[in-house]
């Protein structure tokens, strides 16, 4: 078959387009490879870069945005006329800009956010052809640098369930705070917080007849079931966010020698501040104890069994910051001994806090009466009989907390945090939390992506 001279000119100008669209998918695969790659990699040189300056900034390094840069330098990204890195507060960049950073939330304080930007200019191989030399790609990432701060435990609620999950998925026997008895429960100048998101967070025993009052509100993450006509105010539900317990920084305390605990006549003790290596007190009879100022190791828990009075007002004046206040600290558990604290209803308790360093004692462990570290899974049951008196904070994050009323009023002028927390018996429970009685501490320094 014969071919014109036509034909032939045909299938060369259509093999030039070829070539020339061939040559147009290769120039994009490579230059547009270029782009990505960088973008890709600029992309990681702005995380890594907003993480060294967040941590150096948490650590109070005052050249932490010198940290962010070098971070990105490591990555060859410099402020050298073909790449440009720049790091900011969030609230520094919103002045210069007059924008907020990206993926902050609406509450967010953009001081507390680091901010890292790095631009650069890719120079394309092929495309020059075609009148486009270079693509400038941007980037950006965003990172919360929460520094330590002293503030109130769990926003100063007066009663506080720290437990995160349900009971049907921990394994732990109790709902995260329960109300049962025929208690009157009366909480002056706070509010209750119970940090569990499952349907039954916050439930009152069918068969009770107990009332709550409180001051401030209930704030429910999970949900509530109760009844409305014995809690005031209704708990609100869904409340807020989850509080993970490691954002506060826990006292450490410790004893240097054995206490002691002496008989100064017939009924009457003295104990000194010290390890106490079996149950507290361990001493019969009972009777009236005295309390010296400090702090009370105590390995094998505590159990107020009978008829004691028990006391840290020494001199019997009202209390004095100065001389007087005790911390009870349950050391995490050894060998198997117990650890619970149990305060029982025929005792008549009278005991605060420390607080004052008079003695040589740290400001962190003023105003906690009652510290078990989250390593110990345990009860504390306060059943205080009539005219009983607990101050300061009581903190047991991993333990079943219950406070009872035994037909007479207890006062409680604490903040009380446990992993479950349980109201019942049938007195009368009057928790007044004033933050001066209680303890503060400083959140943990925490990193978290934004952007």
């Amino acid at each position: 078959m014969n071919h014109s001279p036509h034909e032939k000119g045909q299938t060369l100008i259509i093999i030039a387009f070829a070539a020339i669209v061939l040559v147009g998918f290769t120039a994009l695969a490579i230059d547009g490879g270029m782009v990505f790659s960088d973008r890709r990699h600029s992309q990681n040189a702005s995380d890594t870069a907003a993480f060294a300056a967040a941590l150096a900034r948490v650590r109070a390094n005052p050249n932490w945005k010198q940290a962010g840069l070098d971070r990105a330098a490591s990555n060859n990204y410099t402020n050298d006329g073909t790449t440009e890195v720049e790091v900011y507060l969030c609230s520094e960049w919103q002045t210069l800009s007059g924008t907020s950073c990206e993926g902050l939330p609406a509450v967010a304080d953009p001081s507390e956010y680091v901010l890292v930007r790095i631009k650069s200019v890719v120079k394309l191989f092929f495309a020059p052809v075609l009148g486009r030399g270079e693509v400038t790609n941007r980037t950006s990432a965003v990172v919360h640098a929460s520094l330590p701060e002293v503030t109130e435990w769990y926003d100063g609620n007066a009663l506080v369930s720290t437990m995160l999950g349900c009971k049907q998925d921990t394994g732990w026997p109790y709902d995260p705070f329960t109300i049962g008895g025929n208690s009157l429960n009366i909480i002056n100048g706070s509010g209750i917080f119970v940090n569990a998101e499952c349907p039954n967070a916050f439930t009152v025993n069918g068969t009770s007849s107990s009332t709550l009052v409180a001051d401030g509100p209930v704030c429910v993450v999970g949900g509530a079931n109760y009844n409305p006509s014995t809690i005031d105010p209704d708990p609100t539900v869904d409340c807020g966010s989850q509080i993970n317990p490691d954002k506060y920084q826990l006292p450490n305390p410790t004893c240097s020698q054995n206490g002691i605990i002496a008989e100064a006549s017939p009924g009457n003790y003295v104990a000194s501040p010290g390890n106490y290596s079996s149950s507290f007190p361990n001493i019969s009879p009972a009777g009236v104890l005295k309390l010296q100022k400090g702090i009370y190791c105590l390995n094998a828990g505590l159990s107020i069994q009978g008829n004691w009075t028990i006391t840290s007002d020494l001199d019997g004046d009202g209390h004095d910051s100065d001389s007087e206040g005790v911390l009870f600290y349950v050391p995490p558990k050894a060998n198997g001994n117990p650890n619970n604290i149990t305060f029982n209803g025929t005792s008549e308790i009278k005991i605060h806090a420390m607080s004052s360093t008079v003695g040589g004692f740290s400001e962190g462990y003023l105003n906690y009466l009652i510290y078990i570290p989250p390593s110990n899974e345990c009860t504390v049951k306060i059943t205080g009989d009539d005219g009983s008196e607990f101050t300061g904070t009581i903190l047991a994050p991993s333990c079943h907390v219950t406070l009872e009323g035994s037909g007479g009023a207890i006062g409680v002028n604490s903040q009380v945090i446990g992993y479950t927390v349980n109201l019942s018996g049938n007195g009368t429970l009057n928790l007044t939390y004033n933050q001066s009685d209680n303890a503060l501490t400083t959140t943990n320094p925490a990193l978290s992506t934004t952007k």
